[in-house]
């Protein structure tokens, strides 16, 4: 009886670090998907159908702009005056 305790204390120890959230750099990573963006802009985007929605995430504009340059425009959607609005 006297090594019980010892030995439950020892064990819950050893599986403490078990139960820590994994650091950041650990995570799996959260991938973007911007297939349904037509036109990209500071403050949204307009998808195939014509429909405007803000960006998710302050960072996307950002992403959007790097990976899709071409159908990126910097200004703010209601600027752009090529849409039907």
């Amino acid at each position: 009886m006297k090594l019980l305790k010892p030995t439950l204390v020892v064990f819950a120890l050893a599986i403490l670090p078990l139960a820590a959230p994994l650091p950041a750099a650990a995570r799996t990573g959260v991938t973007i998907d911007f297939g349904n963006v037509a036109v990209g802009y500071r403050d949204g985007y307009r998808d195939q159908n014509h429909r405007y929605h803000r960006w998710a995430h302050r960072q996307d504009a950002q992403t959007y702009r790097t990976q899709y340059h071409d159908n990126y425009r910097d200004m703010n959607h209601d600027r752009d005056r090529s849409w039907n609005h």
